[in-house]
């Protein structure tokens, strides 16, 4: 598999995956991560319905940008191809992550954009995140919704599902996440006590890390 992704992609996929599953963001097996090398092009992702506490590098599988499995013994994620139909859509993304955090989720079941009221929470999505409608199934017209109801930020929630990052790398795409997280439980806080603010207007290249 060496010569069909970097091993250091592969690594990197392993650690973050079982540093998420340690926390609320993706309950038992749910979820799933891919990244995209530069080199070759190639897409490496998470196994359908895997342990990721047990999880090792040869256990991803490789796909090429046409969705043909070209390395890993086992199934790849039910998410595939919407992985790569993100691939193909935005260029400059090279991971993309699917997460189930609860209090994304609860905003997601309400039907209520998750705005940027933390500097935090700005910076990692890019604006506020929107929800998609829940779809019954994730196929190629999902994907095409998808792409246009998140437009220019780094996330969007599937109504009653859960939560998509996409980013420039696999450690940036766990911290919007994060972040994306932090901000939605902040905002669960203030909407019990009043209006809050919304950062919607100041533009994340602006945030000051």
């Amino acid at each position: 598999m060496a010569d069909l992704v970097a091993a250091e992609l592969r690594r990197s996929i392993v650690v973050t995956m079982k540093r998420l599953s340690a926390s609320s963001l993706m309950p038992a097996s749910q979820g799933n991560l891919s990244a995209r090398d530069g080199d070759t092009g190639n897409v490496v992702i998470t196994p359908h319905a895997y342990p990721y506490e047990d999880m090792t590098p040869d256990d991803l599988v490789v796909l090429a940008s046409d969705g043909m499995q070209i390395g890993g013994r086992l199934d790849p994620s039910y998410d595939a191809l919407l992985h790569l139909g993100v691939y193909a859509a935005r260029p400059e993304v090279f991971a993309v992550l699917h997460t189930e955090p609860p209090y994304v989720n609860a905003f997601g079941a309400l039907g209520r954009d998750i705005l940027p009221i933390t500097t935090t929470g700005l910076k990692s999505a890019n604006g506020s995140i929107p929800i998609m409608p829940f779809r019954h199934q994730r196929d190629e017209a999902f994907v095409v919704e998808m792409l246009e109801v998140m437009g220019d930020r780094h996330g969007v929630v599937w109504q009653n599902h859960g939560l998509l990052v996409v980013a420039d790398t696999v450690e940036n795409a766990a911290e919007r996440t994060i972040g994306i997280e932090f901000n939605a439980q902040v905002m669960h806080l203030a909407v019990r006590v009043g209006e809050p603010q919304t950062l919607e207007r100041v533009g994340a290249d602006m945030i000051v890390a």
